[in-house]
């Protein structure tokens, strides 16, 4: 009479009685269940965490402005200074005239067409993506 003394023991000892031996094959199966359970776990976990990552970075380039803009033929931009949280004031070329216009979350506001042309500074030409890593690595590199 094996159950018995589960029964005067209390509901705990009913339990751990009712639970397999460790040595018999139920007992791999539930270790096997809660190896798979754990091991799903961790992969979710590392593929939830790849994802936030690569969302972060393309936040970061966004915010950063590394992302290429469209070209178009009518129209570029020369040059952009951001005067506030969301708003920005932009150099436009149109055709051969110069616009000055004015960005924010309310659209976007013509500032003024510039009767003489502005010559800009030449800036570097874009690199790849090492060169940019290397500079921004040297100990007195842009920040």
């Amino acid at each position: 009479m094996r159950g018995a003394p589960a029964l005067v023991l209390g509901p705990t000892a009913a339990v751990a009685a009712a639970a397999p031996a460790p040595g018999t094959p139920a007992a791999g199966a539930v270790a096997a269940t809660a190896s798979a359970a754990s091991g799903f776990a961790t992969v979710a976990f590392s593929l939830l965490l790849i994802l936030a990552v690569i969302v972060a970075l393309a936040w970061v380039a966004t915010r950063l402005r590394l992302t290429p803009r469209a070209a178009s033929s009518g129209l570029r931009v020369l040059a952009d200074v951001a005067v506030g949280a969301k708003e920005r004031v932009v150099l436009l070329k149109v055709g051969d005239a110069q616009a000055l216009v004015g960005v924010g979350t309310d659209g976007v506001r013509s500032l003024a067409l510039l009767d003489r042309v502005v010559e800009l500074p030449p800036e570097a030409t874009p690199g790849l993506f090492a060169e940019k890593l290397r500079a921004l690595m040297q100990p007195g590199g842009p920040r």
